[in-house]
């Protein structure tokens, strides 16, 4: 487990940016929600209202896609051979457009080997893998990926791969991973059965524990360094129980969210031992996860419409990263809504999120008026998944003086279901009137470790207040003027560093946003006056 922190020590550093104002929210400039006492200037901050942003927009969070691709035939439809695209990243594309209202930054990735097992990769299929990575770059998205060999249960497939043949794919995959690491935010460990899922594979794979042992193994060990590793459920993971270095690495995807119990959900129904573990351990691993095919409904009648508060309790209580909008949701096809449509109709009971212990923003349920108003099931859920940053106040010196340690002190809440993972340092940007950035500074703060509340605070769940604290000390090159002080949090890669897709972005009406042409993302805090003497 990792150690809790909600204090880091910040320090400051220079570099020059302009900023654009583009991508503005509400600004207030501070006059109206600052104070001076004790000679300290403090300045609150406060949540979006309802009408503010929508779906806040922000990487390795909230909505994903689903989009498969055949890796021997890349520019034909894995689901319908018959159907070709004009381009490898045909199928992304459409997907993207479809659901370009719904903030999304995550696309569950397949990549299929079905008609290479029994042989090795060549370069013409990590060719086409690469195009379709260089897309979600393109985009600012990162994958959930998983590679798989079977489109469907064994009964209704041709062949299927042996355990030789899926290892040695995986040894031939750890490089290609290693090199595309910035764009991955978690792989999932597929491969076995039917869609990668661990189950009605054509060999019976999935019916060997030794078999299964030795293709997570593998898989663990080409997993990127700082990258989780997702399985179906608890009990493959389990398989590892005695492997302490594999063991913390596997997280948990649910392939089959209904709420209640169903013969198909893995036994991961509330009061299971599965559905325990994945309570306990979830903390500090990144959960994915999907509800059924809406279309399914057909033939299954109303278990396959979800109640969208018990949806978003079991999302909180297993402190879910991501789930995927395909399903449920926009698919066509069946005479009924679906599940994630009636959410979109149905307000969500914000008694219930209190009697629960959910996080329940500052203003999420005012008007910019201050007036009550109503949430959907479906924009709490959207705006929870993952992590939601919500700054809460600052103090700083009411004049910075060249020479002084100026002291700034942030306080913030993640009002999310889950803390953040993989790399996004935090820096402190000073700006001037051009937009220009005269100082910046990369901060000990470890994002990771901002968690929603304590974990072992299981009655209560009270809100984790985490402090970002520094005493700047500006150079003597800088001139006195009025400067913007100003909060970036951007990807940790050097690839994906500067470009503001990848940026994180605060969950407050009083800040301004904006991106510069050097690819900056930030949030604007204050105005700073700064003098020589």
């Amino acid at each position: 487990m990792k150690k809790l922190l909600s204090l880091a020590t910040l320090s400051i550093m220079a570099l020059n940016m302009p900023v654009s104002a583009q991508n503005k929210s509400t600004v207030n400039a501070g006059q109206d929600r600052e104070i001076v006492k004790d000679n300290t200037r403090q300045i609150s901050f406060h949540g979006i209202n309802t009408g503010e942003a929508g779906g806040l927009r922000n990487p390795e969070r909230g909505l994903r896609l689903e989009v498969a691709l055949n890796v021997d035939a890349p520019y034909y439809n894995t689901w319908n051979p018959e159907e070709n695209f004009p381009e490898i990243t045909t199928r992304l594309e459409q997907e993207v457009l479809k659901y370009e209202s719904d903030s999304i930054t995550l696309v569950q990735t397949y990549f299929y080997l079905t008609d290479i097992a029994g042989k090795p990769l060549e370069q013409r299929h990590f060719d086409a893998m690469q195009v379709f990575l260089d897309k979600l770059r393109s985009l600012g998205m990162k994958a959930v990926l998983r590679f798989a060999y079977e489109t469907d249960k064994k009964e209704r497939v041709e062949s299927g791969p042996t355990k030789e043949d899926i290892l040695l794919h995986v040894k031939q995959l750890k490089s290609f991973l290693e090199a595309n690491k910035d764009v991955i935010s978690v792989l999932q460990a597929g491969l076995i059965g039917a869609w990668g899922e661990w189950h009605s594979s054509f060999h019976g794979l999935e019916k060997s524990d030794e078999t299964k042992c030795s293709i997570l193994s593998a898989v663990c060990d080409i997993t990127p360094q700082g990258r989780f590793l997702q399985v179906r459920v608890p009990s493959f993971k389990n398989l590892l129980k005695d492997d302490t270095a594999r063991y913390k690495k596997i997280a948990f995807h649910d392939d089959m969210i209904v709420i209640k119990p169903h013969g198909s959900d893995g036994r991961m129904s509330e009061g299971t031992p599965h559905y325990n573990q994945i309570v306990r351990e979830s903390p500090y691993l990144p959960v994915d996860g999907e509800l059924p095919w809406g279309r399914w409904i057909a033939y299954y009648k109303d278990s396959w419409l979800i109640d969208g508060n018990e949806a978003a309790r079991r999302f909180f209580m297993q402190h879910f990263t991501s789930l995927s909008a395909t399903h449920n949701y926009k698919e066509g096809g069946a005479d009924d809504k679906f599940s994630m449509i009636y959410w979109q109709e149905t307000p969500i009971d914000e008694d219930f999120l209190k009697e629960n212990k959910m996080p329940v923003p500052d203003a999420y349920f005012r008007k910019k008026d201050g007036t009550k108003t109503a949430r959907t099931q479906f924009d709490y859920i959207r705006d929870h998944l993952g992590y939601r940053i919500e700054l809460q106040q600052l103090k700083t010196n009411p004049v910075w003086k060249r020479g002084n340690a100026n002291q700034i002190d942030l306080s913030l809440i993640n009002r999310g279901f889950s803390t953040l993972y993989n790399e996004h340092p935090v820096y402190l940007v000073l700006t001037d009137a051009t937009g220009k950035v005269c100082h910046k500074t990369l901060t000990a703060t470890n994002v990771n470790d901002w968690q929603p509340y304590n974990p072992l605070d299981t009655v209560h769940k009270t809100p984790l207040v985490h402090q970002i604290t520094a005493q700047t000390v500006l150079p003597d090159t800088l001139p006195a003027g009025t400067y913007r002080l100003g909060l970036w949090i951007p990807d940790g890669s050097e690839t994906l560093m500067y470009n503001p897709k990848y940026a994180i972005r605060c969950a407050n009406s009083d800040t301004e946003w904006t991106i510069n042409d050097e690819g900056y993302g930030i949030n604007n805090l204050i105005t700073i006056d700064y003098q020589l003497k």
